[in-house]
């Protein structure tokens, strides 16, 4: 049985559009019968009684002023609310999108790690050289400069 009821209730929600159109044509309707009224009633009643039916229809006016006004409010509202779960929702997808690069990141920089792991055991299986030996050789050749430059140096000193 509640199934039945949340069933009943999913289908009553009508869209914004929906709902404006509902409202603009319920106030056609009120218009329409505001005018029908005002020409039936000169055209059947006495001079005497055109004054009740202005008064009626003054009253029908006045509803319809009340019924714009509360649909005004309520439009206000609506949208308001609309507002505010947009906003809720754009926050929510920030974060989401931020999170997902976030892990993105960190899946790119894992896998890159494994890759350069992976990579430099099959390069000292081959017997190739990997950034580190190449790094060792540098420091090697920048000590072997500084001892020919000192070297050079002392031999300008020793032949002056």
């Amino acid at each position: 049985m509640p199934a039945t009821k949340a069933k009943k209730q999913a289908q009553t929600i009508i869209s914004i559009d929906e709902f404006r159109n509902r409202v603009g044509q319920m106030r056609q309707d009120v218009e329409e019968a505001v005018e029908t009224i005002g020409r039936r009633a000169a055209e059947y009643l006495p001079e005497t009684q055109r004054q009740q039916v202005d008064e009626v229809i003054d009253r029908f006016t006045e509803v319809r002023d009340d019924m714009n006004k509360a649909v005004g409010s309520w439009r206000t509202d609506v949208e308001k609310q609309f507002g505010v779960i947009r906003g809720t929702v754009d926050k929510r997808v920030t974060a989401i999108r931020k999170e997902t690069e976030s892990r993105r990141k960190k899946a790119v920089t894992g896998f890159e790690k494994e890759a350069r792991k992976y990579t430099k055991q099959v390069f000292k299986r081959l017997q190739l050289p990997v950034r580190s030996d190449l790094d060792a050789i540098k420091r090697r050749l920048i000590a072997l400069e500084r001892r020919l430059t000192a070297i050079e140096k002392s031999s300008t000193k020793a032949a002056a």
